[in-house]
C-alpha cells in the first residue's frame, strides 16, 4: 500500500461514516425534503426552478460522490444547532450546570487530532499536486478528488465544532455564547459546504489548511485548561491568530481576483469568483467582528485586574 493511500484511510472512513449516517437518518428526513420542496414549487415555481437550475450547473463533478451535500441536509443541521442552542439555554435557566470535563476532554482532543491531520494532509495533498501558493485553479479532472475529500472533511468537521457551543450551554456560560459565536459557526458550516459543493479544490486547500492549523493550537489550549495544565499565556493570542489567518486569507483572495481578472483574464482554468468573492467579503466580517471582541476582551482583562489586586491584599 502505497503512502497515498495510508494517508487516505482516516477521510475515507469518515465518508464512509457519513453515508451510513445518511442512509440511517434518510427515512426520516427524506419525507420532510419532498414536502418542502413541493410547497415551493407550487407557492414560488419559478424561484424553486431557478434555484435547481443554478446548484445543478453550479456543483462540482465530485459532488455525487460525497455524503451530506445536500442543501436541505445543510439546512436541518443549522435549524438542530440554533434549536440546541437557543432551546438549550431556555431549559439550563433554571438547572445547576452540568459537569463536562470528560465531554470537554475528548472533543477537544478530537478536534486537536482532526484538525493537524486536515492541516497536514491537505499541505501534502497541495504539494503533490504541485500548487503554488495562490492562484490554483479548480481541477475537476478525477486527481483532484484526493484535494476534494480532505477540503470535504475540512467542511464536516463544522459540524463537529457546534458542540462547543453545546458544552458552552450545559456549563451555563451564556456570555461565551455571543453572536459572534453563534454567527460564524453557523455561517462558516453553510460557507464550506458551498465550497466543497461548487469548487473543493484549487484554492480551498490554503484557508483549510490555515484554520486547522490555528484550530491545532486553539483546541489544544482548550484541552490544556480542562487538564489543568498552566499554559494560560496562549490565551491572549489565540484571537491574535485568528484574526491573522483572517487577514491572510483576505490576501489570498484580493492577489487572486487581480490575478484572475486583471492580469489574466485571458485565461480558461480558473478559481470561481464567486467563491473568491464570497471569501473577501466574509473574511471582512471576521476581522470587523473579532477585532471588537479582542478589544472588549481586553478591556475585561485591565478591569479585571485592579479586583484581582485588592484581593491579594
Amino acid at each position: 500500500m502505497s503512502s497515498n493511500n495510508l494517508i487516505s484511510i482516516p477521510v475515507d472512513l469518515f465518508i464512509e461514516f457519513a453515508k451510513i449516517f445518511g442512509k440511517i437518518c434518510d427515512p426520516l428526513i427524506t419525507p420532510l425534503e419532498n414536502v418542502v420542496k413541493s410547497s415551493l414549487q407550487i407557492l414560488f415555481p419559478s424561484f424553486y426552478n431557478d434555484a435547481v437550475e443554478f446548484l445543478d450547473s453550479s456543483q462540482s463533478p465530485f459532488t455525487s460522490r460525497l455524503p451530506l451535500m445536500n442543501p436541505f441536509h445543510v439546512l436541518m443541521f443549522c435549524l438542530a444547532y440554533l434549536t440546541i442552542v437557543f432551546t438549550g439555554k431556555q431549559i439550563m435557566a433554571n438547572r445547576t450546570k452540568v459537569s463536562v470535563k470528560n465531554l470537554s476532554i475528548v472533543h477537544n482532543f478530537f478536534l486537536v487530532t482532526l484538525s493537524a491531520y486536515m492541516c497536514t494532509t491537505t499541505l501534502y495533498e497541495a504539494w503533490r499536486q504541485g500548487y503554488s501558493l495562490f492562484t490554483n485553479p479548480e481541477d475537476r479532472s478525477e486527481k483532484g478528488f484526493q484535494m476534494a475529500k480532505y477540503v470535504w472533511l475540512f467542511y464536516v468537521s463544522k459540524i463537529a465544532e457546534f458542540m462547543d457551543t453545546f458544552i458552552m450551554v450545559l456549563k451555563k456560560n451564556n456570555h461565551q455564547i455571543t453572536f459572534l459565536h453563534v454567527y460564524h459557526h453557523t455561517s462558516i458550516f453553510i460557507i464550506w459546504w458551498w465550497v466543497t459543493y461548487v469548487a473543493p479544490t484549487g484554492e480551498a486547500y490554503f484557508s483549510a489548511a490555515l484554520n486547522s492549523a490555528v484550530h491545532v493550537v486553539m483546541y489544544g489550549y482548550y484541552l490544556s485548561t480542562t487538564l489543568s495544565i498552566p499554559i494560560r499565556f496562549i490565551k491572549r493570542y489565540i484571537t491574535l491568530f485568528q484574526m491573522t489567518q483572517f487577514t491572510l486569507m483576505m490576501i489570498q483572495a484580493s492577489y487572486d481576483i487581480y490575478y484572475f481578472k486583471v492580469l489574466h483574464p485571458e485565461l480558461e482554468e480558473t478559481y470561481p469568483f464567486g467563491l473568491t468573492l464570497i471569501l473577501w467579503i466574509y473574511m471582512w466580517t471576521m476581522l470587523g467582528l473579532f477585532a471588537n471582541f479582542f478589544r472588549a476582551d481586553r478591556k475585561r482583562e485591565a478591569e479585571a485586574k485592579p479586583k484581582n489586586a485588592k484581593k491579594i491584599q
